[in-house]
């Protein structure tokens, strides 16, 4: 993953509207997917393990409402 790929993901989420349903679901795949890369690629301890621990909020189910 490279910075032009994630302006590509921005610029699909931007042109999702207006369905929000589906811009939100674009976004927590692309701040997931980020933090993925982030986990597997840097060389900085730290910023692995903080995107790991990120990550964890993925495994919890709960429901999602928009006011």
């Amino acid at each position: 993953m490279d910075v032009s790929h994630v302006r590509q993901r921005v610029q699909a989420i931007a042109d999702a509207a207006p369905d929000f349903e589906v811009q939100h679901s674009r976004e927590d795949d692309l701040f997931a997917d980020v933090l993925a890369a982030i986990g597997r690629t840097s060389t900085d301890p730290h910023a692995r393990a903080l995107a790991g621990a990120a990550l964890k909020a993925r495994e919890i189910t709960f429901e999602r409402a928009c006011a």
